[in-house]
């Protein structure tokens, strides 16, 4: 497990450092599905930087139908697209936590939340496997895109189930492989990481 986190870890830090304008890997190498995910409305008065920094594939926020004082969690939050859709969506009596492994991440996410004065946002260090918070702490999870990414697909259901308070709502756009995934590539952490 941890050959693949590290290489998830590695291969989205220097996409992230690549998309910012840094030395790093080719963007291309992560598949960036975001593009046509979020309407203008949506992301109005986002930067469209901010816009350009997400490795997506949905847009779980208009999905989670989030409502004026709710607490989410954004499983692999990245730099921070959905995190700022859902704080605007929560409102100042609401909270939106960020869950992410990945340093240059964090690092950017937070830039983006001051840059745009968001205070309502909790940004978490960790795994999504392992999700840090208090049992029934959320009544929304998020995630976009990221579960595919992890080794153990079951502990991160459990730990969704745990956090959720009872009726909360689980709201993920990802991808799925509806045919079995060759031995070799399940081996692969190359393969994992995009």
């Amino acid at each position: 497990m941890n050959d693949v986190r590290n290489a998830v870890r590695e291969a989205y830090g220097e996409a992230i450092g690549n998309r910012t304008g840094k030395a790093g890997c080719d963007v291309t190498a992560i598949t960036d599905m975001t593009k046509g995910n979020y309407t203008a409305e949506a992301v109005a008065g986002t930067p469209q930087d901010v816009v350009e920094q997400s490795f997506g594939c949905g847009n779980p926020v208009q999905a989670a139908l989030l409502k004026p004082g709710e607490r989410v969690l954004d499983l692999g939050s990245g730099a921070g697209l959905d995190l700022i859709l859902a704080s605007k969506a929560v409102g100042a009596v609401g909270h939106v936590y960020g869950l992410d492994m990945t340093p240059p991440m964090l690092n950017k996410a937070r830039k983006n939340l001051d840059r745009l004065g968001i205070r309502n946002v909790t940004l978490l260090r960790g795994y999504i496997e392992e999700m840090p918070l208090h049992d029934r702490s959320v009544e929304v999870l998020i995630s976009n895109c990221v579960i595919n990414l992890s080794p153990d697909k079951d502990k991160v259901f459990a730990e969704a189930f745990r956090v959720l308070t009872p009726g909360g709502r689980f709201c993920v756009s990802d991808v799925v492989l509806m045919k079995p995934v060759p031995e070799k590539l399940k081996q692969s952490p190359a393969a994992w990481s995009g």
